[in-house]
């Protein structure tokens, strides 16, 4: 086989990474582009140029897909998905705010800032427990992920319909958690709710990016899919809390007896579980219990989101791209209840590399409507234009 020979084949194995319909038109133009650039003995595609090919294989792919037959769902749902998620992330966090307010106490501005809902004194005593650098970086990861704000200036960008500005607010969440979190030696699989935050600030990025020409603004909102949405959150952030355990306790009025009630709540970590016991949140009264306090809203949430299922193609494809912040907090909770727990490195890695690949894509959305003259040739000057 001869030198060019060699590279050529090289580059054609390289070019089937494109769709089939794309290489079939522009193939043997890339392909002589790439050869007429090789260097004098080129045996091989250099490393650089090969990770190029396959970058832009991909975003080529995402394009043709949202271009698809049924581009138009995809895109209604994007569009949906975008305002109402910080929406539905929004009330969640005052679900829990008022739940948990009302049984122990709503505690200071920074306490609700920091989303220590029902723990009063929380933010003062992480000062006064722990030296100012420890208590100030677990404060601010937990007011990015926990508190409301974030996702409260989330919310009225994408109702604004700021589509940009609201890309960027939901990427530097999840970048500067990350940030600070790897610096200081944090775990990020002992914490699967907030991954499961992180995931959901990505995939608001995605969805921003990923149709930029559909109804922006709180214009794209649905009302029926957005009330059985909403209707689900709230049904879940009171199951989270102990489901309708409070309905059926009387609070104690004294503040030590409050704070002893407060930990019970989070029994579950230190009674011996067997893995189902674990994975569903059985505590000491076994199901019946459960049953009776939670699982109520279980069944609250699965008639929400069947419904939401019959409604619209728009509305089947707005819950599947819901779902993805949970199906990968299902992975990483699941990677958390192994005995013995795994390795930091490998939990930090399990735990990042999704929102890394989701914030990667994001960004080859966000480039996907770069004007060029000819086809994508990552690596090479553009053809010049006839004049």
């Amino acid at each position: 086989m001869t030198t060019a020979g060699g590279l050529e084949g090289a580059y054609r194995r390289l070019l089937r990474w494109y769709p089939r319909s794309y290489r079939g038109r522009h193939e043997e133009e890339i392909l002589g582009v790439l050869m007429a650039a090789a260097q004098p003995g080129q045996r091989r595609p250099g490393a650089r140029e090969s990770l190029d090919l396959l970058w832009s294989a991909l975003k080529i792919r995402m394009q043709m897909t949202l271009r698809g037959a049924d581009s138009q769902h995809w895109a209604a749902a994007a569009a949906l998905v975008g305002v109402l998620l910080p929406l539905l992330m929004l009330l969640l966090k005052l679900t829990i705010f008022l739940d948990r307010g009302a049984q122990y106490g709503f505690g200071s501005p920074a306490d609700i800032l920091i989303g220590a809902y029902g723990e009063p004194g929380a933010f003062a005593g992480s000062f006064q427990a722990n030296p100012y650098s420890i208590a100030l970086t677990a404060n601010v990861t937990q007011a990015l992920t926990a508190g409301p704000l974030p996702a409260l200036i989330l919310a009225v960008l994408a109702c604004l319909g700021w589509r940009r500005a609201a890309a960027i607010c939901a990427a530097f969440v999840p970048l500067a958690y990350l940030g600070i979190s790897l610096t200081n030696g944090y775990t990020l699989l002992a914490g699967p709710r907030g991954d499961v935050t992180l995931y959901a600030y990505g995939l608001e990025v995605l969805v921003l990016l990923a149709a930029p020409d559909a109804v922006r603004g709180w214009r794209a909102l649905q009302w029926r899919p957005s009330a059985l949405l909403a209707t689900a959150t709230v049904a879940a952030g009171v199951g989270m809390n102990g489901g309708f355990w409070p309905l059926f306790h009387v609070a104690p009025t004294d503040p030590a007896a409050a704070l002893r009630r407060a930990a019970n709540l989070e029994r579950l970590a230190n009674l011996p579980h067997g893995f189902i016991d674990r994975l569903f949140g059985i505590g000491a009264g076994g199901w019946t219990d459960w049953l009776l306090y939670q699982g109520t809203l279980v069944a609250v949430i699965a008639a929400a989101l069947g419904a939401t299922l019959v409604i619209s193609p728009v509305s089947r494809r707005a819950l599947a791209l819901l779902a993805v912040p949970f199906a990968l907090g299902a992975v990483v909770y699941l990677c958390s209840l192994i005995s013995p727990p795994l390795p930091a490195p490998v939990g930090n890695t399990l735990a990042a590399v999704p929102l890394l690949l989701i914030l990667l894509a994001a960004m080859a959305l966000s480039l996907r409507h770069r004007p060029r003259a000819g086809p994508d040739i990552p690596g090479r000057p553009a053809a010049p234009r006839d004049t």
